[in-house]
């Protein structure tokens, strides 16, 4: 017999605590008169919190208050949970956390604090720490100055674990901390993993179970520009394409096997920062470049630009590939020009028929919504020019959002993929930010009061998509 389906719940953390919301299985046509949903806000933790962190499963919240530290609240239960009134926190000695993330599955913690001096055993075990999600253990420490937790890594199945250091990318088997290989890459500034990996219904079904022996995993590495040399983006893969001065570990552990040059590179002469989104097949990703100054003089907010790398070339399929996603020339007003890229992201979904798509808005205001080819990165389809500046897709990959939040004035564009039509529309107030739910015909809103001192709304907006 199926368990109940778990219903799409919310949480919520104000400056009186941490709330649960949950949703109504379907849209109402009749707007609540409470401000508050008339299901749900059940007072999970009481107090002042700094922040709060869900499970990626929704199995549990992880609430952390300066005068406590870091508490745990089962959400497993299709119930509503109970109210939170331990005085006891889930980790030990984490009232000075301020950075906190789940691992991919949810197994482990990753936290971050102020740098400490050496305590009174003359010794110090680093601020950036791992812990178990299950029982609170703290399992590995590091120190890192830097406030960021990007320096530590977990492949998307938790079965490795990256760890970036000077000039290096150490490789550590998750379940034992062991160091199982190493990437070499001189001033190598961060690094990226995909979270997520689904399969891919259009591939042949490999015989001799080679993915099932020798597991391989992507990244991407960046070297910021020095010295009038442009900044570097390298598409590597664990353990057999990492670079020639990077290795592995042996099966006896003793024995450094070098590995073999990356799948491909690009060289970035305006980039400052790189953002990378992964595609749900973690099998290509986008980059999105910026830089703090627009050197041509056309943008206040620095230059951007979009790169697609591909794991397998199209020609020649033992390396990768990049190269410049083509922008369509309807997003500037006169066909030419920089173009700056105000948003990229891959349409969620791995087990769509054909090649996954992903979409870009770019184009100064009103910008210009595009779909693109997932290989060839070639425009494939405009929804047109609007002020907007945010695409949300649904998680199967039908429904698109396109919102202007933020500075905007909070306009919604809703798409059917499929039918390549917008969605009859409604009209909405001046909204701060939004998201797709699971369910897939519900869409949250965020909308920010004028008076900063005034408590926030957050209206949800029901749609049904059909």
């Amino acid at each position: 017999m199926s368990s109940p389906q778990r219903p799409i719940q919310l949480l919520f953390r104000s400056k009186d605590g941490v709330e649960l919301y949950t949703l109504a299985d379907t849209s109402s046509a009749a707007a609540p008169s409470s401000k508050k949903p008339s299901q749900g806000g059940q007072i999970l933790y009481a107090g002042k919190t700094t922040f709060h962190l869900l499970s990626p499963n929704g199995s549990a919240a992880f609430i952390h208050d300066a005068s406590v530290g870091l508490i745990k609240c089962d959400l497993s239960s299709t119930t509503t949970a109970a109210t939170s009134t331990t005085t006891s926190p889930f980790l030990q000695n984490s009232k000075a956390i301020q950075l906190a993330k789940c691992s991919p599955r949810g197994s482990y913690l990753l936290t971050w604090e102020r740098p400490s001096k050496v305590d009174d055993n003359n010794s110090n075990n680093g601020n950036l720490k791992v812990w178990s999600a299950a029982n609170g253990a703290l399992l590995q420490s590091f120190s890192c100055k830097k406030a960021t937790l990007e320096t530590v890594q977990w492949t998307h199945d938790e079965q490795c674990v990256f760890h970036c250091v000077t000039n290096e990318i150490h490789i550590y088997a998750a379940h034992d901390w062991k160091r199982v290989g190493k990437v070499r890459r001189q001033g190598v500034a961060s690094f990226s993993l995909p979270i997520n990996k689904g399969i891919d219904p259009n591939a042949a079904v490999k015989s001799g179970g080679e993915e099932t022996t020798t597991k391989k995993y992507l990244l991407t590495t960046f070297v910021p520009g020095i010295k009038g040399k442009p900044a570097r983006v390298d598409m590597l893969r664990y353990p057999d394409r990492m670079g020639r001065d990077s290795s592995t570990v042996g099966s006896d552990k003793t024995v450094n096997i070098p590995s073999g040059q990356g799948l491909t590179s690009k060289s970035l002469f305006n980039a400052e920062e790189v953002n990378v989104k992964w595609s749900p097949r973690a099998d290509a990703a986008l980059l999105l470049t910026q830089t703090a100054v627009d050197n041509t003089g056309q943008s206040y907010y620095g230059s951007t630009h979009l790169f697609l790398l591909l794991e397998n070339d199209v020609k020649n399929p033992t390396v990768g590939s990049a190269m410049v996603v083509p922008l369509p020339k309807e997003a500037t007003k006169d066909g030419s020009g920089t173009v700056p890229i105000v948003s990229a992201d891959w349409i969620p979904n791995p087990s769509i028929t054909g090649v996954v798509p992903f979409g870009v808005i770019s184009g100064r205001m009103p910008a210009l919504a595009s779909l693109h080819h997932g290989i060839t990165g070639e425009p494939t389809f405009l929804f047109g020019r609007a002020h907007r500046n945010t695409m949300d897709v649904s998680p199967h990959g039908r429904f698109i959002v396109c919102g202007g939040y933020g500075n905007l004035a909070g306009g919604m564009d809703f798409w059917d993929r499929n039918k390549g039509k917008i969605i009859p529309r409604r009209i909405m107030l001046k909204e701060e930010e939004g998201k797709a739910e699971e369910e897939d015909t519900k869409y949250v809103t965020i909308k920010e009061a004028a008076d900063l001192s005034i408590t926030s709304s957050s209206p949800v907006v029901g749609h049904q998509w059909s």
